[in-house]
């Protein structure tokens, strides 16, 4: 296990504050694609960034996966209903937080009433007590700290 800490000199006689960061990866899908395939053909390893979208109609917690400036997806609500919104929390409450999502399979319909879906795994870092709070929230498959 590695950690990745950031140091902060204000003088030599202030403690010195430490960020130690952290890491995941989880597998899951962009919803929607059924909606946005006009405007994005997925690409196997292609990585795209997150973002928190609280002026979502359908879900005040949603969390978009954009491609440059556009919405191509969504993260999938899970099967308790709280997966994108303990995303939605992480990233609001970390200023450090990050969620990426790469790009590993094909559009699929998955028969579950959600439409077409591309597999991809999630990256997501931040600092290493928000990150462990996710985790104990959803499951994480692999959590590193990095120096």
């Amino acid at each position: 296990m590695a950690l990745k800490i950031a140091n902060v000199f204000i003088n030599e006689d202030d403690p010195i504050p430490l960020i130690i960061m952290s890491s995941t990866e989880l597998e899951s899908y962009v919803k929607g694609y059924h909606v946005y395939k006009d405007i994005w053909t997925p690409v196997v390893n292609e990585e795209l960034k997150t973002e928190m979208e609280p002026g979502n109609v359908k879900d005040n917690y949603a969390v978009c996966v954009k491609k440059n400036t556009s919405i191509v997806g969504h993260l999938p609500l899970g099967t308790n209903g709280k997966f994108a919104k303990m995303i939605f929390f992480f990233l609001r409450a970390d200023q450090d937080a990050k969620c990426n999502v790469v790009i590993t399979g094909k559009a699929v319909n998955l028969g579950d009433g959600d439409g077409m879906q591309v597999p991809c795994k999630l990256k997501i870092s931040g600092t290493k007590k928000m990150v462990e709070i996710l985790c104990n929230n959803i499951q994480c498959s692999d959590t590193k700290s990095a120096m």
